[in-house]
């Protein structure tokens, strides 16, 4: 039973509370999620039928033909607010799971990006450049979709090149400013540190290459894993 029961539990948290044990009509097709002390014979995800629904003091009897051919009847005591039997409609169990494989497929994806950029964590300082791009993000200067110059385009020209932009918030684009110059020496640190792993020389044409490049980087990491 509790190896049932913990199945549920990690579903639940991909479902609204009020489609686990719906009240039943016959002809409803419905999904077991846990069946109280009857573990061997009805299980997580068995399906069945309602056949019938009968009712006596304090409890409700769903009678169902399950599809492994057990006729066991689900339990609704009245006034349980935890009820030891557990079932949904087949219908919302299916867009449950489907829900569910969505998002594991998309933590897949996720740790796989974070893998294949691990030189960014590596040697970057993600940390205050995330916060950097946050406060971009807070001062309204830019589209986030096209913010990877503002990595290393330094105060000075951030504060020219917004002069008059009436969409910014002064106080956070203020601080913005004040992170602007470390933002941009810290992609430059890193991109130093990439170069000397691979063995390259320190050129100022390549290193401002691989600035703009890493910058994009950066901002893709914390779009994908900040945000």
């Amino acid at each position: 039973m509790w190896f049932t029961y913990n199945k549920f539990h990690r579903i639940y948290k991909y479902m609204k509370k009020d489609i686990i044990n719906p009240n039943l009509e016959v002809g409803d097709r419905v999904v077991c999620i846990n069946m109280h002390g009857e573990a061997s014979s009805v299980s997580y995800k068995d399906r069945g039928t309602v056949t019938g629904i009968g009712e006596g003091p304090g409890f409700i009897q769903y009678r169902v033909d399950w599809d492994n051919g057990s006729s066991l009847a689900l339990l609704k005591e009245k006034g349980d607010e935890e009820q030891l039997d557990k079932w949904m409609f087949e219908d919302d169990f299916e867009s449950v799971m489907s829900k569910r494989k969505k998002v594991n497929e998309s933590n897949t994806d996720l740790t796989k990006k974070v893998i294949k950029n691990a030189d960014v964590f590596r040697n970057f300082d993600t940390k205050f450049l995330f916060s950097y791009l946050e406060k971009l993000r807070e001062s309204g200067i830019t589209n986030m979709f096209g913010a990877s110059p503002y990595l290393y385009m330094g105060s000075q020209r951030i504060a020219h090149d917004n002069v008059y932009n009436e969409s910014k918030d002064e106080e956070t684009f203020d601080e913005l400013v004040e992170m602007a110059d470390d933002a941009k020496d810290k992609m430059i640190q890193g991109v130093v540190k990439v170069l000397e792993k691979r063995g390259k020389e320190i050129e100022l044409d390549l290193v401002s290459r691989e600035i703009r490049r890493y910058s994009n980087k950066v901002l893709d990491m914390w779009m994908t894993t900040y945000r």
